[in-house]
């Protein structure tokens, strides 16, 4: 009986769909400056993550996992675009070091979307070209 009722329910094309599958898939990281693994000019630099959607205002986390990796950024804030899909926060790097940012990492999820759901983690890391007078 319940063979011939699986069969009939897929010949018939009926599917059964759970409340997870009909949700959408969060936001997610899909540009940043400087890339993944550059090498830049130590000074100023506007740090930037953007995503595929618009973003919740005001709402972000720039993730410090470590103070040595982490770029000056001051007490500024950042800016986001008018699509509220980038946001830009002004910093300063040093020269030949190696560093390190999280857009969203737990507990820190303040990135998300409009509808709330955090943004997918994202792990940036980077690093600054050697002074001219460095023997590096």
């Amino acid at each position: 009986m319940l063979i011939a009722f699986i069969a009939a329910t897929a010949i018939a094309g009926i599917a059964f769909v759970s409340d997870k599958a009909l949700k959408p898939a969060p936001p997610k990281v899909i540009s940043t400056f400087p890339t993944q693994g550059a090498i830049i000019t130590p000074g100023p630099i506007k740090l930037s993550v953007t995503f595929d959607r618009p973003m919740r205002q005001r709402s972000y986390s720039f993730v410090q996992k470590s103070a040595e990796t982490y770029p000056d950024c001051g007490t500024n804030q950042p800016v986001q675009s008018n699509n509220g899909k980038t946001f830009t926060l002004t910093c300063k790097v040093k020269a030949g070091h190696r560093y390190e940012v999280w857009f969203n990492n737990p507990p820190y999820l303040h990135f998300a979307g409009e509808n709330g759901d955090p943004a997918v983690p994202f792990g940036l890391s980077f690093q600054t070209k050697p002074s001219a007078n460095s023997s590096e």
